[in-house]
């Protein structure tokens, strides 16, 4: 059904009526809403995302087109929709246009074998339709700031990020990183935050292009959560472990890296290592070094983790009289939700 489905994109990429103001004015509350929902359910990884864009553009644009940011905007826009309205729509036209043009175009199709030639059959009726564009580079404007925010909701818990960069500082990114989220996730954050803390969960996690967090989930601590993160180095300077701990470790990573995967999940991963320039070779290295990780090279790790938390980009959602209580922790302190 190649046939209908690009004629079916191109049809909601060129010919979507945009200046239906009743129609419009429903999707922007809608969107609201659910945006709100997903800030409820999923507050950790916003706070992630928020503490992420005072020092990273991709985390900034992700934040004001799906986190925070992007909230405070459609409840300012729903908030003053008739007067916004004519604005809105213009936006919507001057943007569709500026992307969905020829030159934009990136296709990732998994399909068999015996597939393959219907994707090149099918694409003119998709790609014939769209403008050519002029080849120009939008750049993102962001300010880099850290404004360590807390945003104050009616929750009893909160969900406290520590983010920072540590190829900015640098130094590389290593496979043993992933055997480190591991030990942390069931040792010395698991045991501090969760099971001494009462927090329902915490995660930390190291990226290629070295942005790192450490969040709690749903945690009744805000200082005494943020005095654990500034401890991880220390706790990996004295981590020591015998080859039957590292192995079991190992193991957990690993089991996290070579899961099965059905084809969507095959093109979802290719599709993502060839944007951002991986090939099998760097793939295998990062196995190499967690099947190989040793005690030392988790405690090599102590300086790199030390350059991320000194940077104090903190986020927090929580509880509102905690974070006043607390609220020398905070920059800015302001409600989540008019």
């Amino acid at each position: 059904k190649l046939d209908f489905g690009f004629s079916a994109i191109a049809e909601i990429l060129l010919d979507s009526i945009l200046d239906d103001e009743k129609r419009l004015g429903e999707i922007v509350a809608e969107t609201k809403s659910k945006s709100q929902m997903r800030l409820n359910q999923a507050a950790h990884s916003a706070a992630v995302m928020r503490a992420s864009s005072y020092f990273s553009a991709e985390s900034a644009f992700d934040d004001c087109t799906g986190g925070i940011g992007f909230y405070q905007f459609l409840e300012e826009t729903a908030k003053h929709f008739e007067e916004k309205k004519g604005e809105v729509i213009a936006k919507l036209k001057e943007t569709a246009a500026r992307l969905f043009t020829k030159e934009n175009m990136l296709i990732s199709y998994t399909a068999a074998a015996d597939d393959q030639a219907g994707l090149e059959a099918a694409l003119p009726l998709l790609k014939e339709r769209l403008p050519q564009g002029d080849g120009t580079v939008y750049p993102f404007e962001w300010k880099n700031e850290n404004l360590n925010e807390g945003f104050m909701t009616s929750s009893q818990v909160n969900y406290l990020a520590r983010c920072g960069n540590f190829v900015e500082k640098g130094l590389a990114y290593k496979g043993t990183l992933r055997t480190l989220k591991v030990i942390l996730g069931y040792d010395y954050l698991w045991i501090n935050v969760r099971v001494k803390g009462g927090a329902y969960g915490c995660m930390n996690s190291y990226m290629r292009n070295g942005d790192t967090y450490f969040v709690s989930y749903r945690d009744p601590n805000l200082k005494k959560t943020d005095e654990i993160y500034d401890g991880i180095p220390q706790y990996l300077a004295d981590f020591k472990a015998d080859e039957r701990e590292m192995t079991k470790y190992i193991i957990g990573t690993i089991s996290d890296m070579d899961t099965p995967m059905n084809p969507s999940a095959k093109g979802a991963r290719s599709m993502t290592a060839y944007l951002q320039g991986l090939d099998f070779a760097d793939i295998q290295k990062e196995r190499d070094q967690v099947i190989g990780a040793t005690d030392e090279d988790i405690r090599g790790l102590k300086d790199l983790i030390a350059s991320v938390l000194e940077e104090k980009n903190l986020c927090v959602i929580g509880n509102e009289d905690n974070l006043k209580s607390q609220s020398d922790m905070f920059m800015q302190l302001k409600n989540l939700y008019e």
